[in-house]
């Protein structure tokens, strides 16, 4: 694979922190060549005068083929020197790039026209949509690991969307998987929720079976430290994610393709068939109501034992 070029200036522009400091760090491993960065790398702040920034700019390289200089919350200072940054890009430093960090990036500056040209626009932000397995699987990949379909989701619904604390549990897992070379949902169980107890899938089991006592004896067990409430709560909006897919996989005439130990398959069956695509639709207006009813102030054990009792009936 052909190594990329590298260029005078870079434009980080998004919101998404995670894949900006990635970014970053890998322009600047790309630009000083594994240089140390304490004299390859200057990174100036929001309130940087343009002076400083031109002068190590046009500073020649001390023990290193090249310099980077970043402006990291950049938005202020392109607006304010956008004149003089367009003058410097017509003529830019043999020896120096120049990286900046900004929310806001016209395309019809000139600015951004002479950055396009010379240099490299790298777009740091999510759709709102978009999956994260795939970011997941990526990131277990860079820790020679792989992660299971299921494992990914979960540990989705657990921690969110926000990248930088995704990758952190990936490198955990990774960790604690050993030499194993998949992390699987038990391993997500395990390690992310601890506070779920030794049978992390006791409640979804229990859902599954239609047995209300043994799944609000897990539930008291689940329930030990503020924001465990939250946690239950995604663990069923996983379950029931899962056991829509399936229905609508059996509607199309197809297997329903949900991983689960060998034990559980056949009582996931029999839910599916005792639990109408109408009944499900209800449980996800229930699991909606628990959600808002926790968040406007209804003591959480009592809105999730209303979930539990009506999902297993």
């Amino acid at each position: 694979m052909a190594i990329a070029a590298i260029k005078p200036v870079y434009v980080l522009h998004g919101d998404d922190a995670f894949l900006r400091d990635a970014h970053r760090q890998e322009i600047a491993a790309r630009v000083t060549k594994g240089a140390d960065p304490q004299v390859a790398v200057t990174t100036f702040d929001a309130d940087a005068g343009l002076a400083d920034v031109l002068d190590e700019l046009r500073t020649l390289p001390f023990l290193a083929q090249r310099r980077l200089v970043v402006l990291r919350d950049a938005d202020a200072f392109v607006t304010k020197h956008r004149g003089p940054l367009e003058d410097y890009l017509s003529s830019p430093s043999k020896t120096s790039s120049l990286m900046l960090i900004v929310s806001r990036w016209d395309s019809k500056w000139r600015l951004a026209k002479l950055a396009g040209k010379i240099g490299d626009y790298i777009d740091c932000s999510v759709p709102a949509k978009q999956s994260l397995t795939a970011f997941l699987r990526d990131s277990a990949e860079r820790r020679s690991k792989k992660i299971s379909r299921d494992a990914a989701e979960l540990l989705e619904q657990w921690v969110g969307k926000d990248r930088a604390s995704l990758d952190a549990e990936i490198e955990k897992l990774s960790l604690f998987v050993g030499e194993r070379a998949e992390i699987t949902i038990e391993d997500v169980s395990t390690l992310v929720a601890a506070t779920a107890g030794p049978t992390p899938y006791a409640l979804t089991n229990a859902i599954t079976a239609g047995d209300a006592v043994a799944a609000l004896d897990s539930l008291g067990g689940m329930l030990a430290a503020r924001g465990d409430e939250f946690k239950v709560l995604g663990m069923i909006a996983w379950h029931l994610r899962r056991v829509l897919k399936a229905q609508r996989q059996l509607a199309a005439g197809k297997q329903p393709d949900v991983w689960l130990p060998y034990d559980q398959r056949r009582p996931f069956r029999a839910m599916l068939q005792r639990r109408s695509p109408r009944k499900l639709h209800q449980d996800f207006r229930r699991l909606l109501c628990a959600d808002m009813e926790m968040k406007s102030g209804l003591e959480p054990k009592a809105a999730l034992q209303e979930l539990v009792i009506a999902l297993c009936s």
